[in-house]
This record gives C-alpha cells, structure tokens and sequence, in this order.
C-alpha cells in the first residue's frame, strides 16, 4: 500500500511550511511521497532548493484556489493512500501510522481523519468555537475529517473525481465547504463507503493572533454558513442542521475566548 503525502500552500510562511515538511521527515510510518503544491512558479523555485525539503516534490497548481492545488496534488501522486496536511500544521510523529492503521483495519474505509489541536499565537478561544478557526471541537464531538487533516483511498478520486473547484479558498476568500461536498458524495455514491474518525491521528494547527479577532471570527462563520447553505440545497446537511440548533442552544452572546474576555 504505497502512500502520499500531499501539502498546499499559497504564499505560506517559509518557517511554517519548513516545520510541518519537518514533523514528516519525523513520522514512525514513512510516507512513499511528499508533495508540496505552490501557487506559483517563484514559490516552485524557492521550495525547490531548501535543503530542509528532503525528498519532497514540489510542483506549480497552475490554478488558483486550495480545491484546485489539491486535485493537482491528487493527479501527482502515486500512492494508494493520499493523505492532506495544512502547511501550517505539523503532524504528531504517528500521524500517518494511525492514519494507514485505520485504513488497514476497514475493508470499506474511504475517508481517514483526526483531530486538529490549535496552537494559539494569542489569545485561546473557547473550545467549542473552534470549528471557526478550522480546528477540532468535542461540544459537540467532531464526526466528519477536518481539511487540516484527512486521508482517502485513491479509487475515491478514480471514481468521484476531485475537490469541487467551486468551493473552497481561493487567495484571501475564506469560502469553504469542498471537503464536506465531497464527503457528500462519497456517502451518496456508496452508502457503505465509510469514513472513520481515528482520536488518535492527531495534527497540531498554528493558530496566528489574527484569527483570533472578531472580524476574522465572524467572516469566518459567515463564510462556512454560505457554502454549506449552498451544499445543502444539492446534498442535504442533516448533521450540520444537528450543529446549528446545538450551538444556538448553547450559544454564548458575550465572550469568544477563555477567561471570558470581551
């Protein structure tokens, strides 16, 4: 069972990118592939002769957008298994090892994720918020893979074919919702497909002060509600309609963070 390791950046932070390239190098269970997705060919050039790359490909999405850079990934891979890292997370040392044990484990796995823990550069939101900085929440408990942090069989693409180029970041454009849309799919397409939540399959996500803020918060949460309002008029959202009327149940008017800070 050959496996790939796929990393997209746009425009990211060179120290950032370098320490999760650094958590793979580390990995109990060896990837057969990193590959490291740019936007453009300046950024191709300068992860191309960073001696701290080791035995990474690195190569030009030729289109704009992180659902894009992920099919691009996808079309240059040779692994069985393709599994996705932000590239400003790094992965615990046995991330891939429970990721490929998992998928060992099922006959019918189709989709391997675990949690995403933040890494706050500022101040600490509180817990149950994190899905707006794209980070694991347990009020209530994470069912589905985070994009930070998933894994699927390759027949998947074979068969589905990619991300929707429709949905997800393009630049500064915060609009998500291509992993969840595929997931759809996958479920409706194959109803024994499973995609499994594996606790132990964990990635730590650097968390910058500015997502922290009010304004990048909301936008955040605006952004997620239109592309799965979108989602849903095609697919339905069953779970997701769950998460609205247990957050508005549970909501907190006054304070985001810990401490209770305004």
């Amino acid at each position: 069972m050959k496996t790939s390791v796929i990393v997209c950046s746009y425009g990211g932070n060179e120290d950032l990118v370098e320490s999760c390239m650094a958590s793979l190098e580390c990995q109990t269970y060896q990837p057969d592939e990193k590959i490291l997705v740019v936007d453009t060919e300046e950024e191709k050039e300068i992860y191309s002769n960073s001696n701290l790359l080791h035995n990474t490909r690195v190569v030009c999405s030729g289109k704009r957008g992180l659902a894009a850079a992920r099919n691009r990934g996808i079309e240059e891979s040779i692994g069985d298994i393709i599994a996705f890292i932000d590239d400003d997370a790094v992965a615990d040392k046995n991330w891939l090892y429970e990721i490929i044990n998992s998928f060992s484990g099922s006959n019918d796995a189709a989709v391997v994720g675990g949690p995403v823990k933040p890494i706050f550069r500022g101040k600490k939101i509180k817990e149950k918020l994190n899905w707006i900085i794209g980070c694991t929440s347990n009020s209530p408990p994470t069912e589905r893979p985070i994009g930070c942090n998933m894994a699927f069989d390759k027949s998947v693409f074979n068969t589905m074919g990619g991300f929707n180029e429709n949905l997800g970041r393009v630049k500064e454009k915060l609009a998500i919702g291509e992993e969840t849309e595929l997931f759809l799919r996958i479920m409706k397409y194959n109803s024994d497909a499973k995609i499994i939540y594996n606790p132990d399959a964990v990635v730590y996500h650097e968390v910058p002060e500015k997502r922290t803020k009010v304004g990048y918060m909301m936008r955040r949460a605006y952004e997620e509600g239109l592309a799965k309002a979108v989602i849903g008029k095609k697919h339905g959202l069953d779970t997701e309609q769950n998460y609205i009327k247990y957050y508005v149940k549970n909501m907190d008017l006054i304070t985001f963070w810990e401490g209770g800070e305004n």
